[in-house]
C-alpha cells in the first residue's frame, strides 16, 4: 500500500479545529509528536493525529448551540455539498494529496467508510465519468482523477484501525470488458473492514478464470462488478457457464455496478444479491457473517 505522507501544521490544525499556534504550543508540550524537515517545518503522522483525535475528542463533532433542528440539517447538507465540491476539483486536478486529505479528514469527523463513498468519492467520480462521456474533457484528464482517487483511497486504507478477523474469504473482480478498478478496490475496502480477508482480482477479469480460483479457494462470498457491458450476449453465456461450474460450492454472488441498475441486465445474470451502494456491501458482509 501507498505510504501516506506526513501532515503540515496547517492540516492538522483543520482536522483537529483549532489554531496553528495551538498546535504548536501541543507539540512543544510533548502531547504531540512531529518531525522536521530539512527547511526545518513540522511533519506529524496522520496515524498518530488519528489517535490523538480520538482520544481528546477533536473535531469529531461539531456543536451548534441553540440553533433548531432545521438550521443543523441545512448546515450539515452545504458542508457536504462543499465537501464534495472541494473533493471534485481536487480529483479533476489530479491533486493526490489534497483529495487524500479531504477523505481523511471526513472519516477523522467521524463519516463511517461507507458514507465516505457513497456520498463523497463515488458521486464526484460520477461526475468525471459524465464529463468523459459528453467530451467536455479528455479522456488523459479522467485517467489523471480516478489515479488521484485510487491514491486517495489507500492513503485512507492505511489510517484504518485493523480489525477483528472473522476467518472469512470474498473474492472481488470486475468482469471481463471493464476496465474500472476504482469499484473493486472500495468493495474491498469495506469487506476487509468488517474482519473478512479479501482477494481482488481487479478490472477485465474472464469469468472462466474466475472459475478456477473460485474452486481453488472457496469463497464465502463472490462480488462482481460491472459500469459497462460491452458484449452483453457473450458476458451472458460465459456467466451461466460459470455459474454452473461453481454451482455445487453453494456460494452466495453478489453483483453490483451501474450495469445492474438496468433490470433487463439482471434477468439475464441472476445473482443471490444485487448491491446499489457501499452501504448495502457492508450490510451484506455483516448479515452473511452471522450466518456462517
Amino acid at each position: 500500500m501507498t505510504q501516506l505522507k506526513s501532515l503540515t501544521t496547517k492540516e492538522v490544525a483543520r482536522l483537529c479545529r483549532v489554531s496553528d499556534a495551538t498546535i504548536k504550543r501541543w507539540e512543544d508540550a510533548g502531547l504531540l509528536k512531529s518531525e522536521r524537515t530539512s527547511g526545518g517545518h513540522r511533519r506529524f503522522r496522520a496515524q498518530e493525529i488519528a489517535h490523538f483525535q480520538r482520544e481528546q475528542g477533536l473535531g469529531l463533532k461539531i456543536c451548534y448551540g441553540d440553533e433548531s433542528t432545521v438550521s443543523q440539517a441545512k448546515r450539515r447538507r452545504a458542508n457536504k455539498n462543499h465537501s464534495k465540491c472541494e473533493l471534485f476539483q481536487s480529483l479533476i486536478a489530479g491533486c493526490e494529496e489534497e483529495s487524500a486529505n479531504i477523505l481523511i479528514g471526513a472519516y477523522l469527523d467521524g463519516k463511517p467508510l461507507t458514507e465516505i463513498f457513497d456520498d463523497l468519492l463515488c458521486p464526484a467520480m460520477c461526475r468525471i465519468g459524465e464529463l468523459w462521456f459528453n467530451g467536455e474533457i479528455t479522456i488523459t484528464q479522467e485517467h489523471i482523477a480516478t489515479r488521484a482517487a485510487s491514491n486517495s483511497i489507500y492513503k485512507l486504507r492505511n489510517l484504518l484501525p485493523v480489525s477483528k478477523m472473522t476467518g472469512e474469504l470474498a473474492t472481488c473482480c470486475a468482469m471481463e470488458g471493464d476496465f474500472h478498478e476504482l469499484p473493486t478496490h472500495l468493495a474491498q475496502i469495506i469487506i476487509e473492514n468488517e474482519g473478512w480477508e479479501v482477494l481482488n482480482f481487479g478490472a477485465n477479469t474472464p469469468l472462466y478464470c474466475l472459475a478456477e480460483e473460485i474452486l481453488q479457494h472457496s469463497p464465502e462470498m463472490i462480488c462482481l462488478s460491472a459500469t459497462l457491458m460491452t458484449d452483453v450476449e457473450r458476458l451472458s453465456r460465459d456467466y451461466k457457464s460459470f455459474t454452473e461450474q461453481i454451482n455445487k460450492l453453494k456460494i452466495p454472488i453478489v453483483l453490483g455496478g451501474r450495469a445492474f441498475n438496468d433490470e433487463r441486465i439482471r434477468t439475464r445474470f441472476p445473482a443471490d444479491y444485487y448491491v446499489r451502494n457501499f452501504s448495502e456491501v457492508a450490510e451484506l458482509t455483516q448479515r452473511l457473517s452471522k450466518t456462517m
